[in-house]
């Protein structure tokens, strides 16, 4: 038995301020399409197990994970993937603790060593509750060390961390793979996998690149039009995922400077800007 009923879904694509930006008027936060209004970026990938059994994986917990969840329905968590430390990705971890009251179970957070350090820090209530004045309701977590190349097989799933650069910070980006019960990939993927999330990226190392090769979904940063030190403009997004020839490439973490129908248009065959709420997967409408 393998892993089925795969559905990748994009919980958020939009950049830290969020879209529509308060206080803007721009064509794109005044825009009626609701593609272009973009929670922060943050992604699930929900199936079936090898053992018959339902699960969700999140990767980051933006600050506006309790909207997305209950958009969608999402009732368990089985593990979190965090890229990074910002505040845009992880400052929904809190919001985390409905899970565990569900499942009656802790959740795992796989993160590298220095921003499990962060996570301790910024929620100390969680990690350090027995300092807490009052005992209250917080997210029961324990911490998985994550390092780039070094997969972590999660119920059918292998999750690769592949080392990215946000700026001078090195940051981790996610393939996900199908696995038999040895690990070893799948000849056969299920739809959309293979898959790689690579968010707030400004550029690639070389030794990442071969871990980005061979997917049939690529999902990938890509700020805005103008240059940005932290993150890829349109025309170096682009040029990435022409290089790496996934079979379809969908764009996140997109600033309100320009609409989804502006991107669109400008986009090469087999790419297209993602939106909130997007699923891939068997039996979606998201075929490119």
């Amino acid at each position: 038995m393998t892993l089925r009923d795969v559905q990748f879904i994009f919980l958020g694509t939009g950049t830290s301020s969020g879209v529509p930006v308060i206080g803007c008027s721009c064509d794109t936060c005044t825009s009626d399409d609701p593609r272009d209004r973009r929670l922060r970026c943050g992604a699930a990938i929900r199936f079936i197990d090898p053992e018959g059994l339902p699960r969700t994986i999140f990767i980051d917990i933006p600050p506006d994970h309790r909207e997305q969840s209950l958009r969608h329905e999402l009732d368990r968590c089985d593990g979190i993937f965090v890229t990074h430390a910002h505040v845009d990705h992880v400052y929904g971890l809190d919001e985390v603790r409905r899970y565990n009251s569900l499942m009656r179970e802790p959740i795992g957070v796989h993160a590298e060593p220095e921003v499990t350090e962060a996570l301790h820090r910024i929620f100390q209530h969680i990690y350090a509750r027995q300092d807490n004045r009052n005992d209250s309701f917080v997210a029961d977590l324990f911490d998985v060390a994550l390092h780039p190349g070094a997969a972590v097989v999660l119920h059918g799933l292998r999750v690769t961390p592949v080392r990215l650069l946000h700026g001078r910070l090195p940051i981790l980006g996610f393939r996900l793979d199908a696995v038999d019960s040895a690990g070893v990939p799948l000849s056969e993927q299920p739809d959309p996998l293979p898959l790689a999330w690579c968010t707030d990226v400004s550029s690639v190392p070389p030794e990442s690149w071969e871990l980005l090769a061979g997917l049939k979904t690529l999902i990938l940063d890509m700020l805005r039009e103008r240059a940005h030190p932290t993150h890829m403009t349109c025309d170096e997004s682009i040029s990435v995922a022409e290089r790496l020839q996934a079979e379809q490439t969908f764009f996140i973490h997109m600033s309100h400077d320009f609409t989804h129908r502006q991107l669109l248009e400008r986009m090469p065959p087999g790419m297209a800007p993602g939106w909130d709420d997007l699923i891939l997967g068997e039996g979606t409408n998201s075929d490119l």
